[in-house]
């Protein structure tokens, strides 16, 4: 039980990861995946591509849930919450 939802867990933050590195690939392909997650960082302005990443976990907390397999389902939404307080950040900021 624990296991799974440490393996939710994992999916949900490395999730979004995968998407914001396609955004920076299309979106930004002069710059390295680390100075595009620096600079968006530093002047805050990484929050609408984290949102956009992070909606993307609805589509594998849909999957486990249909898949009758809920404690992975309940990893994903934590850690959909925990990018959440992170885009309330960079949005306050």
């Amino acid at each position: 039980m624990l296991k799974d939802r440490l393996i939710g867990i994992a999916i949900g933050l490395f999730g979004p990861f995968v998407i914001l590195f396609g955004i920076q690939l299309f979106k930004f392909p002069y710059m390295s995946f680390g100075l595009f997650l620096q600079s968006g960082w530093v002047s805050g302005s990484i929050a609408p591509f984290l949102q956009l990443a992070a909606l993307f976990n609805l589509a594998p907390f849909f999957l486990f849930i249909n898949s009758k397999r809920p404690a992975i389902a309940q990893g994903i939404l934590l850690s959909t919450i925990l990018w959440g307080l992170v885009i309330v950040y960079f949005t306050l900021r």
